[in-house]
């Protein structure tokens, strides 16, 4: 599964994927098909722009819909695009902000005790211990190391939950579950049958992580994201969209 940056409009592929053209102007959407019995329209913070048609509406009577909410379409993509190129850069020094699990701690950088560089949480802090604390590029290498090392325990216990939940549909186990940085991807399911997870989700809710590791456990019953998948997914975490949402609009 992709994850959104400033130089990706897209954190997700589907293969459903249809275009209207009006003018100059073209709108990509993702459709796909639900048992609900009016045509909803979202446009995501990644600026995709998401169809979810009952199952028996003809493609014309959805470009028609599509067409005629253009105007608002685009307006909501460059809502977002504004946001999505105001990036945030990070100088790794005392009173910045990162978040862990979904939540906001402080920064102090600090000399080490002892000689002993470590990176600790608590009391709403991250308190970094650093030779280097001048040095934005050797705090950053302590925290992101902090990061992985919590990743990894994590992950694999919310594997476990996941893998609880999706039992029941006949999904099976991954070979393995590996901690690897990908820059436009939250996760990947291999063809030797592994999950990838990008440490930087660790930063986002349980419940996103939960969301990354679903999707990918799909994966292992259906390769490829058509409608089979789809369904599956629906079928497991039936507000996979609104998880995918909050993913994709944490800065």
């Amino acid at each position: 599964m992709q994850k959104p940056s400033s130089s990706q409009s897209s954190p997700l592929v589907h293969d459903n994927i249809q275009t209207i053209e009006y003018g100059t102007t073209s709108i990509q959407f993702n459709l796909s098909y639900s048992s609900r019995e009016t045509l909803e329209i979202a446009v995501y913070p990644d600026q995709t722009v998401w169809v979810t048609a009952p199952e028996e509406s003809s493609l014309d009577k959805i470009y028609e819909k599509v067409r005629h909410r253009r105007r608002w379409i685009t307006k909501q993509i460059k809502h977002f695009d504004r946001f999505e190129n105001e990036q945030i850069e990070f100088e790794y020094v005392s009173g910045e902000t990162h978040r862990y699990l979904g939540k906001q701690y402080r920064l102090k950088v600090l000399q080490p005790e002892n000689e002993e560089e470590s990176v600790k949480l608590k009391r709403g802090y991250f308190f970094i211990h650093s030779k280097q604390k001048g040095n934005p590029k050797h705090v950053k290498a302590q925290l992101d190391a902090w990061y992985r090392e919590k990743a990894e325990e994590k992950f694999r216990d919310r594997l476990q939950d996941c893998l609880d939940m999706v039992q029941k549909y006949g999904i099976g186990k991954p070979n393995e579950l590996k901690v690897y940085h990908m820059d436009k991807r939250w996760g990947s399911f291999t063809a030797s049958g592994n999950i990838l997870l990008n440490p930087d989700l660790i930063k986002h809710p349980v419940y996103c992580i939960d969301y990354v590791i679903i999707h990918e456990l799909c994966h292992i019953k259906h390769p490829q994201h058509d409608s089979k998948f789809y369904d599956l997914l629906k079928k497991v975490l039936p507000d996979w969209q609104k998880r995918k949402h909050k993913l994709e609009g944490y800065k």
